[in-house]
């Protein structure tokens, strides 16, 4: 096993010398409203009401079902970040931005992190016993689309993989997807479901959509299968809260 020192095993000089880092960041720990998000413009990284968990995850570019360990409080507790970006970074932000955010989280969380090979429990994206549902793409389209409101998710021009990675976003899946259908090409399709609760209830009552599982089956002629998924895990190895900025 590879351990990727970060935080307490460098010194923050010498971690300066490896990553890029922000010219200057607060952090404060914020109670949870429901609202999750992160952006950023020309000068600055703004993020809102993320857990620890949820920051490695967009630092290292990977799902959140890849990271895991950590803290008591690594999902419970959401931070608010407001970074600068230095000057001469604007041009390679989105390159150069996670990089910054992996040298924010070793200084101020003094994270530390390991990469194992592991297998989680996840879903495999197969095709349904009586076939697919699904239109393939118009011919013509420039890029992709995926787009959702209250649970009604509009696709077009999009391959299995990329369906298979938004399923692994959706809470009402709540784990990894991987596309097994063996589906080459690119689809337009639409899909309809219900909400579920965080205790596995409808959240209303008076909703007669199918759950997400039963949608994709009636209506896009899919199915989640239950599988072992190997992964290249991050590994929370040891983190603290951070101080006052």
């Amino acid at each position: 096993m590879k351990t990727i020192l970060l935080g307490l095993a460098l010194g923050s000089a010498l971690l300066a010398q490896i990553k890029p880092e922000f010219e200057v960041a607060s952090i404060r720990t914020v109670k949870d409203d429901g609202n999750h998000n992160s952006d950023s413009n020309r000068s600055f990284l703004n993020i809102h009401n993320l857990s620890l968990r949820r920051l490695v995850a967009n630092a290292y570019g990977v799902d959140i079902s890849e990271v895991v360990g950590g803290p008591s409080w690594v999902d419970g507790d959401g931070f608010d970040i407001r970074a600068k970006i230095p000057e001469d970074a604007v041009e390679q932000r989105r390159t150069l931005v996670p990089l910054m955010l992996q040298s924010l989280l070793a200084d101020r969380f003094h994270l530390v992190i390991s990469r194992q090979r592991r297998e989680v429990s996840g879903y495999a994206l197969v095709v349904g016993k009586k076939g697919i549902r699904m239109s393939a793409a118009k011919a013509g389209q420039d890029g992709s689309h995926m787009s959702s409101h209250n649970t009604h998710l509009v696709a077009g021009n999009v391959t299995m993989e990329g369906f298979a990675k938004n399923l692994t976003r959706d809470r009402d899946v709540g784990r990894l997807v991987i596309d097994k259908t063996g589906l080459a090409g690119k689809f337009d399709f639409e899909l309809d479901w219900k909400r579920e609760a965080l205790d596995g209830k409808p959240e209303a009552s008076n909703d007669d959509r199918p759950s997400i599982f039963t949608a994709l089956q009636e209506q896009l002629g899919l199915r989640l299968e239950a599988a072992k998924i190997p992964i290249e895990a991050i590994v929370i190895e040891s983190a603290e809260k951070p101080g006052g900025n």
